[in-house]
């Protein structure tokens, strides 16, 4: 969630300073990244406890498989069907990556 609120700041202040396209770039870009990363969430923690190791493995292994996937099918659909300006698209995916690493150093 605070992935998604800081990119939203972000994209809406680049989209003042220069222009709605970019704006609407660097926020897809974070998106490339949140969405993704949401549907590992409900793969991966689905079963707890011990005794479901081994189904608690294999939705980890599932949830990042499906997250992979979809986020190639994603950048592959949003550069074919949206008109954007690929290296914001870009920074804006590799911004929200960056801000989920320091998030699981800092909290």
């Amino acid at each position: 969630m605070l992935q998604l609120l800081i990119g939203l700041l972000i994209s809406v202040s680049i989209g003042i300073t220069w222009d709605s396209l970019t704006g609407k770039s660097f926020l897809i870009g974070v998106l490339l990244d949140v969405v993704p990363s949401f549907v590992f969430t409900l793969y991966a923690f689905r079963f707890t406890g011990a005794r479901k190791l081994q189904m608690v493995a294999a939705s980890f292994y599932r949830g990042e498989t499906v997250k992979i996937m979809l986020t190639g099918a994603l950048f592959i659909l949003v550069i074919k069907t949206i008109p954007v300006i690929f290296p914001v698209l870009f920074l804006g995916f590799l911004m929200a990556k960056i801000s989920q690493f320091l998030q699981s150093i800092l909290f």
